[in-house]
């Protein structure tokens, strides 16, 4: 079954200009207070590597409408594929699913393999196997999967070289059927000294990423990590260091408008979690806790829009349960009357009314209003319409 793209244009319209797309990246609910912060910023998307199962509720409970999406954490060694991409997608699937069992009806996602590192096109097609495989098991579960976490700047996307000189390659040729077997893509979107430094390139790829994707393989994207990071800027030697090295408390925010307005601006976006929420790096100069105007910016708009489905299939569902249902029972006597008679189809479910003493039954039908006392089954008359 194909799945496809679906968002509800109301729904954008309405909430795109109100409500920030920005969220919040936790690593571990030790140190910080996140129940206090979803109260405050009530953010669009969080990730989450901490699996408590009473402190996601709680935030569910708070804030029903924030997209919850869990990452279980792998080393790197850990996270292979090339070598057999079915079995080891097996595998990754069977180590999540305790996890993701007991955070059923909290989470709504499960992030897959962080920032894998492609080399050539042989890579691309086995990591495509690799998340179509793992993308169907956890479909066949009921749960919902985000594929690739790529790093910022990756994989090779047919941009021109550095010198000018065309192109690299474009593996996202390569990995389409992951991205239909799967119901997110997550990406990861850093930039400095700014977060719009190379814009496009870095932050904001995921628009070229969108457009030469084909449409049966566009997923709604959750940037996964975001933020300023000096592990892009060329030589290594600003790894690790994080906007505190770049900038103060107003400079992020307002690059992190920046990016957000841009963010809204693109209704296939479900939103950007900003790493983290927790210190980390040199000086824990990534982390946001304490970043209060950065917490009420995000809070601004109020609660959050409820989470669009991410497939066509899923929106119809969605839809139709949203509306009462007309029972059909296709074994009663008016139904059968009407069938036979050529009275079309019903508009109405049995009605039950008195008459004189006596109860009766009656159903509306395209062509006639059929009636029939009860018990009496085999006189049934009808009202032309």
């Amino acid at each position: 079954m194909q799945r496809f793209f679906y968002f509800c244009k109301r729904w954008h319209n309405a909430y795109a200009v109100t409500k920030s797309k920005l969220g919040i990246y936790v690593i571990s609910l030790a140190g910080v207070d996140v129940i206090d912060y979803v109260r405050r910023a009530m953010p669009r998307v969080i990730l989450s590597m901490d699996h408590n199962l009473e402190t996601w509720r709680q935030v569910k409970q708070i804030s029903p409408n924030t997209l919850l999406v869990g990452r279980y954490y792998l080393d790197d060694g850990d996270q292979v594929y090339f070598d057999q991409p079915e079995v080891r997608a097996t595998e990754f699937f069977t180590k999540i699913k305790p996890d993701a069992e007991k955070m059923r009806g909290v989470y709504d996602a499960w992030m897959g393999y962080n920032e894998t590192v492609l080399n050539n096109d042989v890579e691309a097609r086995r990591l495509s196997r690799f998340y179509a495989h793992w993308g169907k098991l956890m479909r066949e579960a009921d749960l919902r999967s985000a594929a690739y976490s790529f790093a910022s700047g990756t994989p090779a996307a047919g941009f021109p070289y550095p010198d000018g000189s065309c192109c690299e390659p474009n593996y996202w040729e390569f990995l389409t059927d992951g991205l239909r077997e799967c119901d997110y893509l997550s990406l990861h979107e850093y930039s400095a000294p700014l977060m719009r430094t190379a814009q496009g390139y870095l932050c904001l790829r995921y628009r070229h990423v969108w457009d030469i994707l084909p449409e049966d393989a566009r997923r709604p994207i959750i940037i996964t990590e975001t933020g300023i990071d000096g592990g892009v800027i060329p030589g290594g030697q600003d790894a690790q260091k994080g906007w505190k090295f770049f900038t103060n408390e107003d400079g992020y925010l307002n690059e992190l408008k920046w990016y957000d307005d841009n963010l809204r601006a693109d209704e296939y976006v479900a939103g950007a979690t900003i790493f983290s929420l927790n210190p980390w790096g040199i000086q824990g100069s990534f982390g946001i806790d304490r970043a209060d105007k950065i917490r009420d910016y995000i809070g601004a708009g109020g609660a959050p829009p409820p989470i669009p489905p991410p497939t066509l299939e899923e929106a119809v569902i969605q839809t139709a349960e949203s509306v009462p249902w007309m029972p059909v029972n296709n074994t009663a006597a008016l139904w059968k009357y009407a069938q036979q008679n050529g009275l079309q189809d019903q508009q109405t479910d049995e009605i039950h009314f008195l008459y004189d003493g006596e109860e009766y039954i009656a159903q509306v039908f395209n062509l006639g209003v059929a009636y029939v006392k009860v018990g009496d089954w085999n006189n049934i008359k009808m009202i032309p319409k």
